[in-house]
C-alpha cells in the first residue's frame, strides 16, 4: 500500500495514509518540546519560568565568557542516584567512566538532541537521523529507573523513523525532489539503513534473545525500579524481533511497525492495571478503588478550568464508584482487543476516545503520551500479528476532512491563549496544573489535525516513477 509509486499517481489510500502518519509525527514533536518546556523533565523552560538551573543558565548568571552555562547537576545526580540505588553492572560501570566525569558534555548532548527531534518532527525535516539519535538517547535514559514516560516517547518516535515519516507533509517531502545538494542530502540521510534483508532472520534472532536476557533479568532487580526498565525492555526487543520477522516474510515496515505501536498500546493499557497500584494524575486509572481515584480527582478540580472543576465536582466525584468501573471495563477491554488485534478499529477508536476524555478530565500526563501511538494504532494498525489478519479482516486508514482544519485550529489557539494566561508552573506536581496542562495537550492534537488537514497542504513524496524502498 505504501510501497508504490507515489508521484502524481498517488491514491486516496496512500494520501490518507501519509496524513495520519505526519498528525503523529507532528503530535509527537509537540510533546517532545512540551517537555523542554514545562514537562517532568523541563529544561529550557519559558519566558515565565526562566531555565532550569541544573541544566542550563543563560543570561547574566552565566559563569564564563559565554552567555550560556551548560549545568551538569542533574546528569550527575541521577547518574549516582542509579548507581546507589542498583541497577544493571554493566551500566553501572559505564555510567562511572563515560558519564559521571563528563556531565556537562551529556547534558549538552542531551539538549541537543531534545530540541533537534522536537524541531525535526514537527517540521518534517531530515527526520530519520533525528529520530534515531532520539532512540538512542532514549534507550540508556530507561536504564535509569525512569520509565514511566521514556518509552511512550520512544514508541511513537521509532515509528517516524521507521515510515520515514519526514516525507508526509514535511519538508523531507518537498527537499526530496530537488536536485541541487540540498535534495541529495536529503534522499541520503533518509535513505534506509545499509540491513540487507537477508540479515533479518538473524537480527530478530537477536532481539529475542535480548529480550529474554531482560525477561530473566526481573527476578535480580525486584527490589529497585529497574525491574521496570527490564520489563519494558523486554516488550521493546520482543516486538523489534517481530517486527524483523514479519518483514523479512515480505510485512511491509509501515505497517508492521504500526501493529507493533497497537501491541505496546495494548500491553501499556493493561500495565497500569496490573502493575500500577496508586492512581495519579500521572497516569491512567486501572482498577484503583473509587477512595483513592476521588483523592486524586478532588485535586484535579482545584486546579482544573472553572467547567470541568464543575464537571468533576458534580458528575464525577459523587459518582466516583461507577466511572471507577468504567474506567477499568473500558481499559481493560481494550487494552486486551488491541493486544490480540480483534476489531482494531473499533478498539483503537476507543482508546482514542477514552484518552481524549482523560486528558480532559486532568490526567495530563501518560494519557497524551500515550494518544500518539494510539493514533497510529487506530488508523494503521490491524493488518500483522492480528485476530484480525487471520479473519480477514483489514481496513482503509479514514480519512481526514479538510473541513476540520479551521475550527481545529481556532479551538486550538483558544485552548493555548487561555492555558497561557493560567500559566504553567513545572515544578509542581501534575494534578496542581492540570487545568493549564489538559487544555496545550488538547491544543497539540487539534493543532496536528489542522496542519494535516489543511485543503492549502499536499502530501510530496518520491518523485513520479521512484517508488519507495521496501525497507522504507
Amino acid at each position: 500500500m505504501l510501497t508504490q509509486s507515489l508521484g502524481s499517481g498517488s491514491t486516496a489510500t496512500d494520501d490518507r495514509s501519509g496524513a495520519w502518519i505526519a498528525f503523529a509525527r507532528v503530535f509527537a514533536g509537540f510533546l517532545l518540546l512540551y517537555e523542554l518546556t514545562f514537562g517532568g523533565w523541563w529544561k529550557l523552560g519559558w519566558v515565565t519560568t526562566g531555565t532550569n538551573t541544573d541544566w542550563i543558565v543563560i543570561g547574566s548568571e552565566a559563569s564564563g565568557l559565554l552567555p550560556i552555562t551548560i549545568v551538569g547537576t542533574e546528569v550527575e545526580s541521577v547518574a549516582t542516584r542509579a548507581i546507589e540505588d542498583g541497577t544493571y553492572g554493566w551500566f553501572a560501570a559505564v555510567l562511572e567512566a563515560v558519564v559521571l566525569p563528563y556531565p556537562e558534555l551529556w547534558t549538552a548532548l542531551a539538549l541537543l538532541a531534545q530540541v533537534g527531534a522536537a524541531v525535526a518532527l514537527i517540521f518534517g525535516f531530515w527526520t530519520r537521523p533525528a529520530a534515531l539519535v532520539t532512540i538512542l538517547y532514549f534507550l540508556p535514559v530507561f536504564h535509569f529507573g525512569m520509565i514511566r514516560t521514556s518509552p511512550l516517547f520512544t514508541v511513537p518516535i521509532a515509528f517516524a523513523f521507521v515510515a520515514n515519516a519526514g516525507r508526509y507533509y514535511g519538508l523531507d517531502g518537498i527537499l526530496w525532489n530537488r536536485s541541487d545538494t540540498v535534495g541529495r542530502l536529503t534522499r541520503a540521510v533518509n535513505a534506509p539503513l545499509p540491513i540487507p534483508k537477508g540479515w533479518y532472520p538473524a537480527l530478530a534472532a537477536g532481539f529475542a534473545l535480548l529480550g529474554t536476557y531482560y525477561l530473566l533479568s526481573i527476578t535480580q532487580v525486584v527490589d529497585t525500579r529497574v525491574h521496570l526498565t527490564a520489563l519494558e525492555m523486554t516488550v521493546f526487543a520482543g516486538l523489534t524481533a517481530g517486527g524483523f520477522w514479519l518483514v523479512s516474510r515480505g510485512g511491509e515496515p509501515t505497517t508492521v511497525a504500526a501493529d507493533a505501536l497497537r501491541i505496546f498500546v495494548g500491553y501499556r493499557f493493561l500495565q497500569e492495571i496490573v502493575v500500577r497500584t496508586e492512581p495519579g494524575a500521572n497516569a491512567l486509572p486501572g482498577w484503583a478503588s473509587a477512595d483513592a481515584q476521588a483523592e486524586v480527582f478532588e485535586g484535579i478540580a482545584e486546579a482544573h478550568v472553572a467547567p470541568m472543576a464543575a464537571f468533576i465536582e458534580l458528575a464525577v466525584l459523587p459518582a466516583m464508584s461507577v466511572w471507577v468501573v468504567l474506567f477499568a471495563v473500558v481499559q481493560t477491554a481494550v487494552g486486551i482487543a488491541l493486544l490480540v488485534g480483534y476489531r482494531t478499529r473499533l478498539a483503537g477508536t476507543l482508546a482514542v476516545a477514552y484518552l481524549s476524555v482523560l486528558t480532559a478530565l486532568g490526567l495530563v500526563r501518560l494519557a497524551p503520551l500515550v494518544f500518539a501511538s494510539a493514533i497510529v494504532a487506530t488508523t494503521l494498525a490491524g493488518r500483522h500479528a492480528s485476530l484480525d489478519a487471520v479473519a480477514g479482516r483489514t481496513t482503509e486508514p479514514p480519512a481526514l476532512p479538510r473541513s476540520v482544519s479551521l475550527p481545529a485550529a481556532g479551538v486550538a489557539a483558544f485552548f493555548l491563549a487561555t492555558g497561557a494566561v493560567i500559566g504553567i508552573d513545572p515544578e509542581v506536581g501534575y494534578g496542581d496544573v492540570a487545568g493549564p496542562v489538559a487544555l496545550v495537550m488538547l491544543a497539540f492534537g487539534l493543532l496536528a489535525l489542522a496542519f494535516v488537514s489543511s485543503s492549502r497542504l499536499a502530501p510530496v513524496f518520491e518523485p513520479s516513477g521512484t517508488s519507495a524502498s521496501s525497507d522504507d
